[in-house]
């Protein structure tokens, strides 16, 4: 059975140490000196099971589904490929593929507006009257939202995240994300990061962090992004570390299919097709730095340390399999400041009494590899270049973006040039 592999794979992974076969580049052959390996082939090292997953998987995410299908009623794009093709599949997009997230207030509670089942506005279709002419949704200013009072929702705007490398933080352990966490700033050093959490599990996906695994990042954007309703993979038994040390929270259920209106029966995806979607993200292999690095990068880098950068953009985590992921990043969240905040929380993060109950104003650090190939930068593609990026930065990164600017015009060239090589 094609599921067999999987089923395998996932639980040899998550529950046994296997020794480290190397980092992550896909491709091969000669590499010309000063460049990278071309982004978007499979992590080295796979079975040939999970290669020919990988393989099927990749033809699941660059299709476009129909309407026969099971695609819509409402949604934001045809495939995955759609929002993550830019440099290649796998990638990011550009500004026009942002898509918004819009929820409102009911107390210490924040809901989706009504119709809608999740904080995802789907800008093209309506409802039952599924059409691929309807034009981009118009969100409310205010919406009516009884028996409470009319509401202003909370929106914001996300730009496609890249999905290089990310199925590795699978194989990162909860206790190396608990080692970078700080949320009462015990050091004075001001960053006081801390892990959100999915289901009572520690999160990793997503902008906020509020996804656990590569099963539930799939299945949400399949049926918020397309309207393709699915049966749960493996579900609960997916979970990244089962010994949940933490209160569970009311959040979608892994276990629970997902279902829709229209007239195509549920699940509209089936199960070995989302399996081996599934093994796509998940040993896709991260982006290679440039190689050699240039002089410039190399001052870049130390300038990047000793400015405090590194205190959030941990240069690399180990994995459970694959070697170090270098992926700059500490998995954990972080309050940017009140320019980048969007008000919108997801999860339930570690408790801290220098952060709000929710992840309103914060964010997971991003992870740096690749960086060039996926503009623009930051969660809403708001920045163009790297530059105005790190000028953005407030909150906790204040006293390191301030450090950066304070540094000569060569200086901060060099940090540019060392991130754009990475």
């Amino acid at each position: 059975m094609r599921l067999r592999w999987f089923l395998y794979s996932v639980s040899s992974a998550l529950f046994f140490v296997i020794p480290a076969c190397g980092g992550g580049g896909g491709g091969g052959g000669q590499i010309a000196p000063g460049t990278r390996t071309p982004p978007g082939g499979p992590l080295p090292g796979l079975t040939v099971d999970e290669r020919a997953a990988f393989e099927r998987g990749k033809l699941v995410f660059v299709r476009r589904f129909k309407p026969s299908e099971g695609f819509g009623p409402s949604y934001n794009a045809t495939s995955c490929e759609s929002c993550h093709s830019t440099p290649t599949v796998g990638g990011s997009a550009p500004l026009y593929r942002n898509f918004y997230l819009a929820m409102w207030q009911d107390g210490p509670n924040q809901l989706p507006l009504p119709g809608s089942g999740s904080a995802v506005v789907q800008a093209f279709g309506a409802g039952l009257d599924f059409t691929l002419g309807a034009g981009r949704k118009i969100i409310p200013p205010v919406v009516d939202v009884p028996p409470a009072p009319p509401a202003v929702p909370i929106v914001a705007q996300r730009n496609a995240l890249p999905l290089f490398g990310t199925g590795l933080f699978e194989f990162v352990s909860d206790v190396t994300i608990q080692s970078h966490a700080d949320p009462e700033d015990l050091d004075g050093d001001g960053i006081s990061g801390r892990f959100n959490t999915d289901n009572g599990a520690i999160g990793r996906f997503g902008v906020k962090a509020q996804s656990n695994n590569v099963e539930l990042f799939t299945r949400a954007p399949l049926k918020n992004q397309l309207g393709i309703t699915s049966d749960p993979f493996l579900g609960s038994g997916g979970i990244v570390s089962l010994s949940h040390a933490f209160a569970r929270q009311v959040s979608t259920d892994p276990n629970a299919p997902t279902t829709d209106l229209d007239s195509v029966p549920d699940p509209e995806i089936t199960r070995d097709d989302l399996g081996d979607l599934i093994a796509f993200t998940r040993f896709l292999a991260p982006p290679q730095p440039i190689q050699p690095a240039s002089a410039a990068a190399q001052r870049g880098a130390a300038s990047f340390d000793q400015i405090g950068c590194t205190k959030c953009h941990v240069p690399e985590l180990p994995t459970s399999r694959f070697g170090p992921a270098r992926a700059f990043t500490d998995l954990l969240l972080h309050e940017m400041g009140a320019q980048l905040a969007d008000g919108l929380g997801f999860g339930r993060p570690q408790a801290s009494t220098l952060s709000a109950p929710n992840s309103s104003q914060e964010f997971r650090t991003q992870p740096l590899w690749g960086l060039s190939l996926s503009k623009p930068f930051l969660h809403d593609g708001r920045a163009e270049t790297l530059r105005e990026a790190i000028e953005l930065h407030g909150g906790e990164a204040q006293a390191i973006r301030d450090a950066f600017v304070a540094l000569s015009v060569v200086e901060q060239d060099d940090v540019i040039a060392f991130l754009e090589s990475l």
